[in-house]
């Protein structure tokens, strides 16, 4: 079964495409995203608003709570799920989103590793993000390296993985077992670098007019802070070590773009590598939409 994926570096304007498509033909999206899991984290993750959500149905976005941890196993598990039972209602779908783990373990599951474990976690709470990384360079290098150095969600999901396992996180992923049952059909939007770059910057610009301080400020009232997995998202990491007096509001402001911009790199070296995919330069939602619309076309056809 071929499956619709709408992909692309973060900021490129993927969500814009995305809902442009599903109104003009009655499409629910399926979020492959790794930040609009979490319940509260709005305004940073570029989450759809009540109104938007009105209009169009997401899934898998908004249904955790922000302590807790979601692997990308744990997403190809419910997005298996949710996409048996749209094919079988005769709902018309797409997949959104831009993270790499997430659509890697949906269409290619290599290899099964244990769940995460509330006691090794506990023991790591403590250590910084740093020391956590050097951790995992002395056990897994190569997992390491495939890692920003301030993931401190995919990091500490590694080094959990060499405790339970006493294997490389690396060594692990080499062991195939199960068949993919969804085939991907990609589309992934791209944008010649310095200009993508320019729209991350502005648009953590808009977010933070918007009051993306002021809704750190309000997660950090309930009780949440920068060790939680849904702060480690760029912009609230940085923000909640700005309110936590770590750093200066200017520093933490050109630390997110800096990161988001690096994690933007990451993303299009993996997307490169994808076999088969069908990539659309980014001008505006009108037209990238019209120049997509007969591939997602022909695919919703020959499954209906």
């Amino acid at each position: 079964m071929k499956i619709f994926v709408l992909t692309g570096p973060t900021g490129v304007g993927k969500s814009e495409v995305a809902m442009a498509l599903a109104e003009k033909h009655r499409l629910e999206i399926i979020s492959a995203d790794s930040r609009q899991i979490y319940r509260y984290f709005d305004i940073g993750t570029a989450k759809p608003t009540p109104e938007q959500r009105q209009r169009i149905v997401f899934h898998l976005i908004d249904f955790l709570e922000p302590e807790q941890s979601y692997s990308a196993g744990d997403f190809a598990r419910d997005a298996r799920r949710v996409i048996t039972r749209l094919l079988k209602e005769g709902r018309r779908f797409i997949i959104v989103g831009g993270s790499n783990f997430y659509l890697r373990a949906l269409f290619k599951p290599l290899f099964n590793l244990p769940r995460a474990n509330p006691r090794i976690r506990e023991r790591f709470s403590s250590l910084s993000t740093g020391s956590l990384y050097q951790r995992l360079m002395a056990v897994d290098p190569k997992r390491a390296k495939e890692l920003h150095p301030n993931d401190r969600q995919r990091v500490l999901r590694a080094l959990e993985v060499y405790e339970l396992t006493g294997k490389p996180f690396s060594q692990i992923a080499q062991q195939p077992t199960d068949e993919a049952i969804f085939l991907p059909v990609y589309a992934v939007l791209t944008m010649e670098r310095e200009k993508l770059y320019q729209r991350i910057n502005e648009r953590f610009d808009k977010m933070m007019a918007a009051g993306l301080l002021e809704e750190v400020h309000r997660l950090k009232k309930m009780g949440y802070g920068s060790n939680i997995p849904a702060a480690q998202g760029y912009g609230y990491a940085e923000l909640f070590s700005f309110l936590e007096g770590k750093i200066g509001l200017d520093e933490a402001l050109m630390l997110a773009k800096k990161r988001t911009r690096e994690f933007a790199k990451r993303q299009l070296t993996w997307l490169r590598a994808l076999a088969g995919a069908h990539w659309f330069e980014f001008t505006n939602v009108s037209d990238v939409t019209r120049k997509i619309e007969p591939l997602l076309l022909d695919l919703l056809q020959g499954r209906e």
